[in-house]
């Protein structure tokens, strides 16, 4: 299972002198849910940090404007993914999912639908 707080030290361990930070900061500014059971969504400080300081390789899926996604699609995302998302919005929708996980990407764009991709998904 995922640690949020282990994988919040390996990533700041990883940041280039320039970026230093505190794990608490990270953890504050890089986490949509900063408890340390909460899901892995990121926010845009912390997609950014991953993105563009880190330079982890992540993957889009895009929300068909037919999609349902509310509440429950974003608590599912928290309960299920074990690598970081983030949630790219346009004027308050969201229109993406970017996944720092491969795997996670890969099922979810097979599916074709993310709510069924997150009924199926048994980490």
């Amino acid at each position: 299972m995922r640690n949020k707080i282990e994988l919040t030290e390996k990533l700041v361990a990883q940041l280039p002198d320039q970026y230093a930070t505190t794990v608490d900061q990270a953890r504050i500014g890089w986490w949509f849910n900063i408890k340390s059971t909460g899901g892995l969504r990121l926010t845009a400080l912390g997609f950014k940090v991953l993105a563009e300081q880190l330079d982890l390789k992540f993957y889009e899926y895009r929300i068909a404007d037919s999609m349902r996604f509310n509440m429950q699609t974003v608590l599912d995302l928290d309960r299920k993914l074990n690598q970081p998302y983030y949630i790219v919005t346009k004027k308050g929708e969201p229109v993406a999912v970017l996944f720092f996980g491969s795997k996670e990407a890969m099922m979810a764009n097979l599916y074709g639908d993310l709510d069924k991709f997150l009924d199926n998904y048994d980490p």
